[in-house]
């Protein structure tokens, strides 16, 4: 978190819009509309004749329009409406298209929440909460504890206290089952520095889960969903081992002295970090909590150096989340590399992220909210869509929610290198990972490939003659497009011997990036390029002997030009 705050103000929002870009449609086999040709009027006579199960329900206002109601007992609506097509006194038929309103939440502040909801930066949270608002999923959120807050209250389980060091604890003991937030201020003397109480957890929580549509506040990216406060944060920040004990218990296993959390996480979230390397502890800690299925969401730093200083961000098995301002660019202050895997709005600027804390400077005196800035608001907006997809598909696991989170991600509007796969897309990844629709609704599929694994040639083992081991493969597109992107997902033990370049029909060549890893899996990515029909050939090249790996899949997507 930045030390950026500010006061919000109140903006009133409309509760409910219907307009051609608010409604979600689908078409309705109830009902037909027949438009006749000129000087037909007696169309209810004529079609009962050769169509006895339907019914003419009404004229509309245009005398040649007629809306026919059909059967549920018919099927096969296509094929009724080519033959209802082929009368010599109909000129044409459509489906009647059912439509539905797009709520919009009636939270106070909702219209200043730019990051659920604008074209550059937003992660299009209230296209994914018409089809989940995240019912059944839980979120822990490891961090400074909670308070009692209106937008948070009803949403909140049942957490713990990790914090074994009684001084910064400030509850005057170790741990227990009291998570709630005794404040984090601190003084030169006792930290090193001088800070009011931030309220980091319950800002965090807020983001991810606070209640939408009650008048009041913020929404949540997953409003439905309940969150688990994991008190491991108190005066002078935490220490690791700490929070690998509160990762653990988060999950649902066993931590020596507590009781078991009874709701074990879908999602934990860290939003926060120190320099070092993934100590052996963290990762058991990150390996424990996903084995048994919770996804762990982790900020990337706020350093702007490389993440790969940062710990626990530089994990294995963790997603990394950069941020970005408002712009859609990479936040200066956010760090970046190749172990960040997806971004989102963290604020920059005059633009922070609005959420729930307490109005007191040391101790609680009161709920109110504030806009904060860094990596630890981006990382929230991930883990709430990690809950609205878990919600809409329980049974989907680590990898496939990590998949789907990087193939659905939107490109940046603006520069963000080492900021991973994109920026996340929270219908996308939610309609993904329920099978709803393709990666990006606009492109089309045109090859995957999930036949077996293709086994990747090794580097040769005589240096003289400086060969590597090489290995292509050809994927055949049908049509003319643009706005290509391409992902191939490859097992390997040392991706840094790895580089991956893919020629197109057009003979033009791209080297992909690397997204991320999780354990020796790493998909690996190029957008932009633009392609006719034909053949593209990627070729994958390892120049280190002994490690040798497999190609899992390739997905190659292109928007057809029209």
């Amino acid at each position: 978190m930045q030390n950026t705050i500010k006061s919000s103000r109140k903006l009133l929002c409309a509760a409910l819009v219907i307009a051609a870009a608010g409604v979600s449609a689908t078409s309705h086999a109830g009902q037909l509309i027949i438009t006749t040709k000129h000087g037909e009027s007696q169309l209810a006579d004529r079609l009962i004749a050769d169509f006895p199960s339907l019914t003419v329900k009404r004229q509309m206002l245009d005398a040649r329009r007629w809306v026919i109601d059909v059967p549920d007992s018919d099927a096969k609506l296509n094929n009724l409406i080519t033959r209802l097509q082929e009368l010599p006194f109909v000129d044409y038929v459509e489906n009647d298209i059912r439509v539905y309103a797009s709520l919009v939440p009636n939270d106070t502040y909702y219209s200043q929440q730019w990051a659920l909801f604008e074209d550059a930066a937003g992660i299009n949270a209230q296209a994914a909460q018409d089809i989940t608002t995240g019912s059944g999923a839980v979120i822990a959120v490891v961090d400074t504890g909670y308070i009692d807050h209106p937008d948070l209250d009803a949403n909140r389980l049942a957490g713990y206290d990790m914090i074994s060091t009684a001084s910064t604890a400030r509850d005057g003991n170790g741990r227990d089952e009291d998570a709630r937030d005794e404040g984090d201020y601190s003084n030169y003397r006792m930290c090193g520095y001088t800070s009011d109480s931030s309220w980091h957890g319950s800002h965090v929580a807020g983001i991810a889960a606070a209640i939408n549509d009650n008048a009041t506040g913020i929404s949540g990216v997953a409003p439905d969903a309940k969150f688990v406060p994991v008190r491991a944060l108190g005066a002078c920040g935490g220490y690791l081992s700490d929070i690998a004990d509160a990762v653990i218990w988060a999950s649902g296993a066993a931590v020596a002295g507590t009781t078991i959390n009874s709701n074990p996480a879908d999602v934990i979230n860290l939003s926060l970090g120190g320099a070092g390397n993934c100590s052996t502890y963290m990762q058991d800690a990150v390996n424990e909590a996903v084995n048994v299925g919770a996804v762990v969401v982790v900020a990337a730093g706020n350093e702007n150096v490389n993440a790969s200083g940062s710990t626990p961000a530089n994990c294995n098995n963790v997603i990394t989340v950069a941020a970005v301002g408002r712009d859609g660019a990479r936040a200066s202050y956010s760090n970046y590399g190749d172990i960040v895997d997806i971004a989102a709005p963290g604020g920059s600027g005059n633009y922070g992220i609005l959420s729930t804390i307490d109005s007191g400077t040391r101790t609680s005196t009161g709920a109110t909210y504030a806009e904060y800035q860094g990596t630890s608001m981006a990382t929230p907006h991930v883990a709430g869509v990690v809950a609205l997809m878990r919600s809409a598909n329980p049974n989907a696991t680590v990898t496939e929610i990590t998949d789907a989170l990087q193939a659905t991600a939107r490109a940046f509007p603006g520069t963000c290198s080492g900021c991973g796969a994109g920026i996340v897309d929270a219908e996308a990844a939610v309609n993904y990972i329920s099978g709803g629709i393709t990666p990006v609704e606009t492109w089309e599929t045109v090859s995957y490939r999930t036949s077996g694994v293709t086994a990747l040639a090794d580097a040769r083992s005589t240096p003289w003659r400086n060969i590597d081991g090489v290995t292509n493969v050809n994927i055949t597109t049908n049509n003319d497009g643009q706005n290509i992107e391409l992902v191939v997902i490859i097992d390997h033990p040392n991706h840094a011997e790895l580089s991956v370049v893919a020629k197109t029909p057009d003979n033009a060549q791209f080297t992909l990036t690397r997204m991320g890893q999780n354990g020796t899996t790493s998909a690996y990515r190029v957008t932009g390029a633009a392609a006719s029909a034909g053949t593209w050939t990627l070729t994958v090249t390892d120049s280190v002997v002994s490690n040798r790996g497999a190609m899992i899949g390739a997905t190659l997507q292109q928007e057809e030009l029209q």
